[in-house]
């Protein structure tokens, strides 16, 4: 029985030891940052970048002259939007009509280019303020730059080296857009009712 309490004595007296003793600092966990100092001035944000301006419809523009169509023709290749100045894209309308028939001015306006391009003839009218009709290829033209033109005047005859049509494109402010909806005497699909059944 001594010996119990003398093992008990022990070990109280090395609770209390443990007890008085200062405790020791706590260490850091390894992944314990330091405490973030004051926030910085966030960085000031980058402007966008410059995006081409959006071409012109024609709810959205009316400087834009109806326009006719230079040559009694089919619509043999549409408008496609080319993807930046110089990207692909077909930035006009083929209009299909036989090698040497008479090709007409879109608007009245000032011939502003009549001559060659890659080898064909051209011709530009400015027919609104930034507004500018072009057709080719032509084979002998009949105006030159300066020259001011009525709607419908004869610009020359069509020329053999694109397809058998003439090609019309119009740019507002420098942009390509699609001439067809400005074709004041275009032929528009007619819907016909169907037969009643019998």
């Amino acid at each position: 029985m001594p010996r119990l309490a003398s093992r008990r004595l022990a070990t109280a007296s090395v609770a209390v030891v443990l007890a008085l003793l200062p405790a020791a600092p706590t260490p850091a966990a390894p992944h314990a940052q330091a405490p973030a100092p004051a926030a910085a001035e966030p960085p000031a944000p980058r402007p966008p970048a410059a995006q081409p301006p959006a071409p012109p419809t024609p709810e959205a523009d009316g400087r834009v002259p109806g326009l006719w169509l230079p040559v009694a023709g089919p619509v043999v290749r549409g408008f496609e939007a080319p993807a930046g100045p110089y990207g692909p894209g077909h930035r006009g309308v083929d209009l299909g009509a036989e090698v040497g028939s008479p090709v007409t001015a879109p608007a009245a306006g000032a011939v502003t280019f009549a001559g060659p391009v890659a080898g064909r003839r051209w011709v530009s009218v400015l027919v609104a303020p930034g507004v500018v009709t072009t057709v080719g290829p032509l084979l002998d033209p009949t105006v030159a730059t300066d020259d001011r033109v009525r709607a419908r005047a004869p610009l020359g005859r069509l020329a053999a080296g694109h397809g058998g049509a003439v090609h019309l494109s119009l740019r507002v402010d420098g942009s390509y857009v699609d001439p067809l909806p400005w074709l004041v005497d275009r032929p528009r699909p007619r819907l016909v009712p169907l037969p009643a059944a019998a």
